[in-house]
C-alpha cells in the first residue's frame, strides 16, 4: 500500500457496509445523482488514448455532497489513492479484470464497489460510491492476514487494527503499550522502553514485529530487556494478526504477528504536498514525543517522503506515585524515501535511522544500568502490474540493516556490546487462474550476530533462512452473476496454503567460553487451510486449521554465561528440536447496522515447546556448582523443551443503543499447560471490560473499565504473590528462585476526549485521555521485573495532530 496520508490516518478509519452503486460507463456519463462527475485525472493525450482504461469515480456522503479525502483500497493489488476536494478518485494500470474497491474515511461506515476492465481498449470505467456516518468502531482492510488484503469479514484468522481515533485513544509510548487493551494482546514489561507485544500469552521470539510489512532487524524479541526500535508515533495504522502466521512469515510467527504501517515509500503519487506534526505528553512516564512527515510529488513521476521525531521521558511512576528507579529513556528517529510511479511500474528506496538510550529498571540503591544502541536501515522495493494473464502484479522488495547496541554499567563500563546486520529479499506474485486467487512468494532472511565483552551471553552467529509459499482463494458459492471472473464477497471462500523453509543457523568458534563452532539445519512445513461462510449480511464465520513452526534461536541453541537481565546462568542446549504447532482458530464477526462485533476462540498443541527450566544453582562467574546463599551464587537455567497446549477465547462487542451513544464490552482469557503438567510460565490474567463512547461529530468522549482476574496459575505454584516478600526462594526448595510470581486482580478506570477541527487545509485533532484513573497499584503478570516493579499510575495523557 502507498504512505497512508497522515491526514486520514488520525481518523477512525473505518470500512463499512453503506450503499454503493457501479456504473460501468464512460467517463462522460452521468453519475447516479444526476450530476457528470468531473474528471478524476487530467485530460488525456493522444498516447493515453490507446491505454488501457481506467477505473475513475467519486465519492459522496447520504445526502449526495462529495467527500475529500477518502482512501480508495484496491487491496488485491495493494493500491491506494485519497479523494480531491470534489470526492473524485482514479486508478491508472491496473490491468484487465475484475476488482474490488474499498472506501475508508473517519466517522464513516464501510462502503465497496465492484468494477470490471476490459481486455480491450475504450472508456474509463465509471464508479459513484455512497458514504454514511457511523459513531461504531469498524475495522480497516487488513493488509497483514493474507497476501491478497481483504475485507476483515473474509479472513479465516483473528484480527485487530488500530487507526485514527481508536489509535489516538490508545497511543503510548512503546507500541506493545498501545495495543495492551485489545483483547488477546498484552505487553512483556521491562520498563516503559523495554515493552514488547504478547499475543495470546505468546512473546518473545514466537511473535514477529514488522513495519511496513518488513521485520524490524533488532533484538527486542531475544531478550526482555531489549526494546523496540519502532515508536508508535509515527504509524498511520497498526495491525495485528492473532494466531500462526508461519505460512506468510515464516519462523518467529508462531503466535502472531503485529505490522507497524507508516507506508514510507508511496506507490501512488499524492495530487498535493501532505504532510502532518503530531505530538505526544504524558504524566506517568513524565515527558513525551513529537514526530512530524512531509510527502511531497516532484514532476509526474516521483514523490519525496521524509519524516523524523524524537522522543524523551523521566522515570516511570508506578501505582501508588513511586518512582521506579533508572526507568527514564531517550530516543530519536529519522527518514527519507523517494518513489518513482507510473502506469505499469511502481519502486522506491527509503533509508531511515533510529536512535535510543534507557534505563534498565531496578529497585531503590540497585545497580542502575543502560542500553544505548541505534538501528539504520536501507529498504528498497518495485511493483509490476501485468495486463490480463495468470500473473497479474508482482513485487519485488529488500531491506539491509545495521542493529547495535552498548550494555552500559553504571560506572561508565561497557559490559557487552550486540551487533547484528539482518538483510532480506522477498519476491511475491499475485496470481489470478480461473476463479482461483492467490499468491506465490519467495522469501531469503539472512542474519550475522555478535556479542562481545566479559558478559557477552552466546558466540556470534549466523542465519540464513529460506522460504517458498503458496495460497490460494476459492470462492465455493456465490459466483454465477458475473461469470468466471468473479470476486464475489457474499459468498463462501476456501482459503488454503502451503510454505517449505530451510533454516540454517551456525555458532562460530570460540572455544573458550562457548567451544568449537557448531551448525545447525532445520527444514519444515507449514500449511493452512480456512473457510469464511457468510451468516448473514456483513455476517461471517470463519474457520481455520494451521501448522506452523518455530526455530531455535541462538541464545536457546548455544547460551553459557550469566544472564544479568534475568538473574540467572543461563546454558543452551545445541540438540533442541524446532517448535511445531498444530492449531484451530474460529472467529465470528458481525458488521451490520448497529452492531460490530468480532469473538474468537482458538486451541494450539505445540509440540518440543521450548521453555527455561532452573535446576540448580552454579557461581555466576564460572558456571561451577555452588552453594545458595554464598557470594556469587546464581540459579542455574536451561533451555529444555516440553510439549505444550495452549486453548482461549476473546472478543469485543460494540452497539449503538441511541443516536451518537455506543456501548461495547470486552474479554479475554488463555490457558497454556505443559502436558506432562504445570502451567506455561508468564501468562497474562483473564480480562472482562465495558466500555461507553459518545460521538458527535467533531467530538468524541469515552470511559471504560477493565477487570483483569488474579493469575494463580503460574509455572512455580509455591511461589508468593508479588511484592510481599516471598521474592528470592521457593518455600521447600533449596535456592530455587521464585521466578514466575503469582499476581493479584485488579480493576483499571480509563477515560478520553477528543476532539477534531478543520481550518482551511489544515485537520487539528487532541485527544486527552485518563489511564488508570483511580491509580490501581498493580503488577502484571506478563512483567519479567513483576517481583518489584508495578505497572503505571495514574497517566494523563496528551495527543495532538495536525494534518495539511
Amino acid at each position: 500500500m502507498h504512505r497512508t496520508s497522515p491526514r486520514r490516518s488520525l481518523g477512525a478509519l473505518a470500512l463499512a457496509a453503506a450503499g454503493t452503486t457501479l456504473l460501468a460507463a464512460p467517463a462522460a456519463a452521468q453519475s447516479p445523482d444526476g450530476n457528470p462527475p468531473a474528471p478524476a485525472a487530467p485530460p488525456a493525450s493522444r498516447a493515453a488514448a490507446v491505454a488501457p482504461p481506467g477505473i475513475v469515480g467519486v465519492v459522496r456522503d447520504t445526502a449526495g455532497a462529495p467527500i475529500a479525502d477518502v482512501q480508495v483500497v484496491v487491496s488485491g493489488v495493494n493500491r491506494v489513492v485519497t479523494t480531491d476536494a470534489q470526492g473524485r478518485f482514479a486508478f491508472r494500470g491496473l490491468g484487465p479484470g475484475r476488482y474490488h474497491l474499498d472506501a475508508i474515511l473517519l466517522g464513516y461506515a464501510r462502503a465497496d464497489a465492484d468494477a470490471v476492465i476490459p481486455a480491450t481498449e475504450g472508456p474509463d470505467i465509471q464508479v459513484s460510491i455512497v458514504m454514511r456516518r457511523t459513531a461504531l468502531r469498524l475495522a480497516n482492510v487488513v493488509v497483514t492476514a493474507t497476501p491478497l488484503g481483504a475485507d476483515p469479514l473474509r479472513i479465516t484468522q483473528s484480527t485487530v487494527d488500530l487507526s485514527g481515533k481508536e489509535l489516538g485513544r490508545n497511543l503510548g509510548a512503546s507500541v506493545a503499550q498501545t495495543l495492551s487493551n485489545e483483547p488477546g494482546l498484552s505487553a512483556r514489561f521491562n520498563g516503559p522502553a523495554a515493552s514488547t507485544p504478547v499475543i495470546r500469552g505468546l512473546s518473545g521470539e514466537r511473535i514477529l514485529v514488522l513495519q511496513d510489512g518488513g521485520r524490524a532487524g533488532d533484538l527486542s524479541s531475544s531478550s526482555s530487556d531489549h526494546g523496540l526500535s519502532i515508536d508508535p508515533l509515527t504509524a498511520s495504522r497498526i495491525e495485528v494478526v492473532r494466531g500462526p502466521a508461519s505460512l506468510l512469515y515464516g519462523t518467529s510467527a508462531l503466535g502472531g504477528v503485529v505490522n507497524v504501517i507508516t507506508n514510507d515509500i508511496p506507490t501512488e503519487l499524492p495530487t498535493h504536498r501532505d504532510g502532518y506534526l503530531a505530538g505526544q505528553a504524558e504524566s506517568a512516564t513524565p515527558g513525551g514525543g513529537v514526530a512530524g512527515g512531509v510527502t511531497l510529488p516532484l514532476g509526474g513521476s516521483l514523490a519525496l517522503v521524509a519524516r523524523g521525531g524524537v522522543r524523551r521521558a523521566d522515570d516511570m511512576y508506578q501505582g501508588g506515585r513511586a518512582r521506579l528507579e533508572n526507568s527514564d529513556n531517550r530516543g530519536h528517529n529519522g527518514l527519507v524515501s523517494l518513489a518513482h510511479v507510473s502506469d505499469a511500474w511502481r519502486g522506491g528506496l527509503s533509508l531511515g535511522t533510529n536512535g535510543f538510550d534507557y534505563g534498565l529498571p531496578t529497585v531503590p540503591g540497585g545497580e542502575r544500568a543502560r542500553i544505548e544502541g541505534r538501528r539504520h536501515e536501507l529498504r528498497g522495493k518495485a511493483d509490476h502490474t501485468f495486463g490480463a494473464g495468470a500473473i497479474r502484479y508482482v513485487r519485488a522488495e529488500g531491506s539491509a540493516q545495521w542493529y547495535t547496541h552498548d550494555e552500559v554499567e553504571e560506572d561508565g563500563a561497557v559490559a557487552t556490546t550486540f551487533d547484528l546486520r539482518t538483510q532480506t529479499a522477498n519476491l511475491t506474485s499475485k496470481t489470478r487462474i480461473g476463479r482461483l486467487d492467490g499468491s506465490i512468494g519467495l522469501q531469503g532472511l539472512f542474519r550475522q550476530y555478535e556479542a562481545r565483552g566479559e558478559e557477552a551471553l552466546t558466540p556470534a552467529a549466523t542465519t540464513t533462512s529460506g522460504g517458498l509459499f503458496l495460497y490460494q482463494e476459492l470462492p465455493l458459492t456465490g459466483a454465477g452473476e458475473h461469470g468466471a471472473d468473479d470476486h464475489d464477497e457474499e459468498g463462501v471462500r476456501l482459503q488454503v496454503g502451503a510454505r517449505l523453509d530451510a533454516f540454517r543457523i551456525r555458532s562460530r568458534d570460540d572455544v573458550e567460553k562457548f567451544g568449537p563452532g557448531t551448525t545447525r539445519t532445520f527444514t519444515s512445513g507449514s500449511g493452512s487451510v480456512g473457510v469464511s461462510v457468510p451468516l448473514a449480511p456483513r455476517v461471517s464465520l470463519g474457520v481455520s486449521a494451521a501448522r506452523a513452526f518455530r526455530a531455535p534461536t541462538v541464545e536457546e541453541l548455544f547460551s553459557n554465561a550469566f544472564h544479568a537481565a534475568v538473574g540467572t546462568f543461563d546454558v543452551g542446549r545445541s540438540d533442541l528440536r524446532a517448535e511445531t504447532n498444530m492449531g484451530v482458530d474460529a472467529v465470528l464477526r458481525a458488521q451490520r447496522g448497529r452492531v460490530d462485533a468480532s469473538v474468537s476462540g482458538y486451541y494450539n498443541a505445540i509440540d518440543d515447546y521450548i521453555t527455561p527450566s532452573i535446576v540448580g544453582v552454579v557461581d555466576e562467574e564460572t558456571g561451577e556448582p555452588a552453594t545458595a546463599g554464598t557470594p556469587g551464587a546464581v540459579p542455574l537455567n536451561e533451555f529444555t523443551q516440553r510439549d505444550a497446549h495452549l486453548f482461549g477465547a476473546e472478543g469485543r462487542v460494540e452497539v449503538v443503543v441511541a443516536p451518537r451513544v455506543v456501548l461495547g464490552a470486552m474479554g479475554d482469557v488463555v490457558r497454556g499447560e505443559f502436558r506432562a503438567g504445570g502451567a506455561l510460565p508468564y501468562l497474562p490474567p483473564a480480562r472482562l471490560g465495558a466500555i461507553a463512547r459518545y460521538e458527535a461529530g467533531r467530538f468524541t468522549a469515552s470511559a471504560e473499565t477493565r477487570h483483569a482476574f488474579a493469575q494463580d496459575r503460574t509455572s512455580q505454584v509455591a511461589c508468593g504473590r508479588a511484592g510481599d516478600g516471598a521474592t528470592e526462594t521457593e518455600p521447600g526448595s533449596v535456592g530455587v528462585p521464585c521466578v514466575d510470581l503469582q499476581t493479584a486482580g485488579y480493576t483499571l478506570v480509563n477515560a478520553s476526549l477528543g476532539y477534531t477541527l478543520l481550518q482551511g487545509a489544515a485537520l487539528h485533532s487532541i485527544t486527552l485521555r485518563a489511564d488508570n484513573l483511580l491509580d490501581e497499584s498493580y503488577f502484571d503478570a506478563s512483567s519479567r521485573i513483576k517481583s518489584f516493579a508495578r505497572s503505571p499510575g495514574r497517566n494523563l495523557a496528551l495527543v495532538y495532530r495536525v494534518q495539511f
